[in-house]
């Protein structure tokens, strides 16, 4: 195993050699940037896929376009693009109980401790926060609405 710098060459020449590419780039309240060009997978193996995880805030891949779980793959250049927004819809109850597990923690300690204490005790829910009393906090929530930040 090794690690690869994420810039343009190195990226386009892992995807010419690719079978499977998951992009799952998040930008936190902003859009996804694109990683993958157009001009990219007309270079792929044929049959090869791409899986677009960040379609719901645009997708990474220059050619995803939103799908639907009832459509869920289209061919650009011989290449099967999966970007189906909503993924997890897909699995409804066992996203469900993901999504309501993986913030549990955090909503006890707001409960206990307060919004105020968190914000200066803790750097990682400071930086969380995108709304607070009535205004944006997050700079890339503010940006992505054309909004000012607070």
């Amino acid at each position: 195993m090794y690690e690869v710098y994420s810039d343009p060459h190195a990226i386009r020449d892992f995807a010419l050699k690719a079978d499977l590419i998951i992009g799952a780039v998040l930008i936190p309240g902003g859009r996804t940037p694109i990683l993958i060009r157009r001009e990219i997978p007309s270079h792929m193996k044929p049959g090869s896929v791409i899986v677009d995880v960040g379609i719901d805030q645009g997708g990474c891949v220059e050619t995803s376009r939103a799908a639907t779980h009832q459509n869920p793959t289209y061919v650009v250049d011989g290449v099967v693009h999966y970007c189906v927004t909503n993924m997890p819809g897909a699995v409804g109850r066992t996203s469900t109980q993901a999504l309501c597990h993986a913030p549990q923690s955090y909503v006890i300690r707001l409960a206990n401790e307060g919004a105020d204490r968190l914000v200066r005790d803790d750097p990682g829910f400071a930086a969380s926060l995108n709304l607070r009393d009535g205004k944006i906090t997050n700079a890339a929530v503010a940006e992505a609405h054309g909004i000012a930040r607070a």
